[in-house]
């Protein structure tokens, strides 16, 4: 048998074996593909005040101040400025909770760039961000990529506003404070009214907010600016009032609420979800 001969014969596979090996390497790939990670999805955080900026309080019993009209107990308030500032906000996935992993201390601890998600089952925006809740419009805070999923909380940071800041150059008057609310209030006994606080609190809101895979979300965070000034009765909290400062944080802590837009259309896709599980 001549060389060339030997050469073909070791050279030829037999069809049902080489039919064999494609379907394995087929297969292999298939196989590949199924276990491969799901792709970030791009998620925007937008804030926005709503509320208006007219609105009619119900007196408190025993109250000093009257209603410039005689006919009713309501007291007219008018606002002029309303600034919040917000440190950050994080969407947290259902298995961080269950591992304890969403603590406040933990949380802070993570030295996380902004765009990253961290390893323990959080999306973190990072601020500071100054809202002007009066402005009329939605403010488009930061968009970052994020694992597609059921998250079961988002929560976030009020704090005051540092020198250091990037926002406190244009909001000099806020420095070291994190609210911000001027107006004035009509009928006897009322005023012009400048309200500054520091509030260094956590708010935390519990719910469903589903982002889906491979489609642009945006996730609605709105402050109800018509609640800052009642207590939980719905009765008026006068500004001017120091004995009402924690009522009135309490009350702004609680105006929050999230809701998601899972596939861009400019609309909320759910419920909106709030502290008091609204």
């Amino acid at each position: 048998m001549s060389l060339n001969r030997l050469k073909n014969r070791a050279l030829r596979v037999p069809a049902g074996l080489f039919v064999a090996g494609l379907l394995v390497s087929w297969l292999t790939g298939c196989g590949d593909k199924a276990t491969s990670p799901i792709k970030p999805v791009p998620l925007t955080l937008v804030a926005q005040g709503v509320g208006g900026t007219a609105h009619r309080y119900p007196a408190a019993a025993g109250s000093t101040l009257m209603a410039s009209t005689a006919a009713t107990d309501t007291i007219p308030v008018t606002f002029t400025k309303a600034l919040l500032v917000v440190r950050d906000v994080r969407l947290v996935l259902p298995e961080a909770i269950e591992a304890g992993d969403d603590s406040e201390d933990v949380a802070d601890s993570l030295d996380v760039e902004d765009g990253d998600e961290d390893a323990q089952g959080q999306v973190r925006f990072r601020g500071p961000f100054v809202l002007d809740l009066l402005s009329g419009h939605a403010a488009r805070l930061d968009t970052m990529m994020v694992q597609p999923g059921d998250y079961a909380r988002v929560q976030g940071h009020l704090q005051a506003l540092h020198a250091g800041d990037p926002d406190a150059a244009d909001f000099p008057g806020l420095v070291g404070y994190t609210v911000w609310l001027e107006g004035t209030i009509d009928g006897d006994g009322g005023g012009p009214f400048s309200f500054l606080v520091r509030i260094d609190n956590e708010f935390q809101i519990r719910g469903a907010f589903h982002v889906a895979a491979a489609t642009p979300a945006t996730a609605f965070v709105t402050f109800d600016v018509s609640k800052w000034l009642q207590d939980a009765n719905g009765h008026f909290l006068d500004p001017r009032v120091l004995e009402n400062e924690q009522a009135i944080q309490s009350a702004i802590r609680h105006s929050i609420k999230v809701g998601m837009d899972d596939d861009h259309d400019g609309s909320i896709d759910d419920r909106m979800h709030g502290e008091d599980g609204e």
